[in-house]
């Protein structure tokens, strides 16, 4: 870690894992003394990916495969599938990591931060409630819990909306383009809680077990489009250029953010009306076009961040191994953005929207190789426990290696089927689908174990004390543990 330079706004134990290359200027510490509980972001993250999102991504897939009779829960808990991950895996982890690098961004406090303490209930409450509710209820107790769960979600999105745009909507702040990513995610996250809070009134006033397809599949876009990959996005251009040895995007960066929020408007207000009313082919039409906006913006930020024309390797030697995880979520963004302009041009042309095929490519490629790709690899990179690790645990490489050859199989094994499409529609498809979640369910676990591990660890007193790092190293030197 002496190779490793502070991070601009960054305090003790904040490392972004760059070379000094010169003399580094004072740093601007924030002014907040209220720093957000992101190790319960998480842990509860993890633990909903683990034991929710996950291993229902094996058990679905399963489920098909070798004939099990789920009847209508099966589709129920492919809903809740969908929830748990994008609201309950990434959704809090990227929420928890927002909280902690707002203040480091912008300089400023944290706005409302007794509102914090509010946000994991609220919406990891929520989206438990939906996934025991939904599936496994029944009458009274079924409607109360999805009425519930809506309600909570409203809650947190609200919530944690006026924390962002409470810590970030401000003259003094030093955030940059990376505020109108975050503002902009926090709006989606607000629009996509209210469209989800009308689809469970309909829910439960027709008694429908299913949230209808077609408004299912605008809220997922908002979900994933407007708020994750906003959010993403945002960290990325602002903190990988400096590890390319680019300067950092202001203006052309903010261009980007709002190519990306105007292509998920488009497409969310489109897909909102045409589920709502009738589809036409003016509404398709709108939906491709927003995608091919979409797919601009990702391509756009890919090139902002500069992995695709690195001027110098700033990363430390110690934390080359979970950069490799920042270049592969960067290359599956622009398989994404290939793949969704090729299912999008000839929809726009003849006036259709792309199939559901085209859309579970796309949404995994998203889902997998790029949302959980950065949540690992960033989560290596600038989670303290992570850049302490490094310390505790010299030579970890081949393990962040092995983690990031198996989400990359994940990847491969789960668009595979989606890409082939009506060409395979045996339930042999479904066998690629169970294996792609049991690497994941293995990748995500050996990053929560090293987590919870370097948690413990680090909890001991003066573990980082030189004394300490001076016997760890004698004890390495000897071959002994240390």
């Amino acid at each position: 870690m002496a190779d490793e330079a502070r991070s601009a706004g960054g305090g003790p134990g904040d490392q972004i894992p760059l070379i000094a290359v010169g003399p580094v200027a004072a740093p601007h510490p924030p002014r907040a003394h209220y720093d957000a509980p992101y190790r319960l972001f998480l842990g509860t993250s993890l633990a909903l990916a683990l034991f929710g999102g996950f291993l229902l991504a094996v058990l679905l897939p399963l489920a098909q495969a070798l004939a099990w009779d789920w009847g209508t829960r099966w589709q129920a808990l492919v809903q809740a599938h969908g929830q748990l991950q994008l609201l309950g895996f990434a959704g809090l982890f990227i929420a928890g990591m927002a909280l902690r690098l707002m203040p480091r961004f912008s300089g400023r406090d944290i706005a409302f931060p007794r509102l914090v303490p509010a946000l994991i209930p609220l919406i990891g409450g929520s989206v438990v409630l939906r996934a025991l509710a939904q599936p496994w209820a029944g009458g009274f107790p079924r409607d109360a819990g999805l009425a519930l769960s809506a309600a909570l979600l409203l809650a947190g999105a609200v919530a944690f909306a006026a924390v962002v745009w409470g810590t970030l909507l401000q003259r003094e702040s030093r955030a940059e383009a990376t505020a109108w990513y975050f503002c902009l995610g926090a709006l989606a996250y607000v629009a996509q809680a209210a469209l989800n809070a009308a689809i469970v009134v309909e829910m439960v006033r027709r008694g429908l077990e299913l949230a209808p397809l077609a408004k299912d599949e605008a809220l997922i876009f908002v979900q994933l489009f407007g708020f994750l990959l906003l959010f993403l996005c945002g960290v990325a251009t602002r903190a990988v250029p400096s590890l390319t040895g680019n300067a950092r995007p202001d203006a052309s960066s903010r261009a980007a953010a709002i190519t990306l929020a105007v292509g998920v408007a488009l497409y969310g207000v489109a897909a909102v009306w045409a589920a709502y009313r009738t589809p036409t082919q003016a509404t398709a039409r709108i939906e491709d076009a927003a995608l091919l906006l979409v797919a601009a913006a990702f391509i756009a930020v890919t090139w902002l961040s500069g992995v695709a024309r690195p001027r110098a390797n700033r990363v430390a030697r110690a934390s080359q191994a979970p950069f490799h995880f920042v270049r592969a979520a960067f290359a599956w963004l622009v398989v994404a953005a290939i793949l969704t302009a090729w299912y999008a041009v000839p929809a726009l042309i003849d006036g259709k929207v792309i199939d559901a095929f085209a859309t579970d490519a796309i949404r995994h490629t998203l889902t997998v190789g790029v949302v959980t790709m950065m949540i690992v690899g960033m989560g290596m990179l600038v989670v303290p426990e992570f850049a302490g690790r490094r310390i505790q645990h010299p030579g970890g490489e081949l393990v962040a290696l092995a983690v990031l050859a198996a989400l990359n199989v994940a990847v491969v094994l789960r668009i595979w089927p989606a890409i082939d499409g009506v060409r395979w529609i045996s339930v042999t498809r479904f066998w690629p689908m169970a294996a792609a979640g049991a690497v994941a369910i293995a990748a995500v676990g050996a990053f929560a174990f090293m987590f919870l591990q370097s948690y413990i660890e680090q909890r001991t007193p003066g573990w980082g004390s030189t004394d300490a790092l001076t016997s760890r190293a004698a004890a390495r030197e000897r071959g002994e543990r240390p």
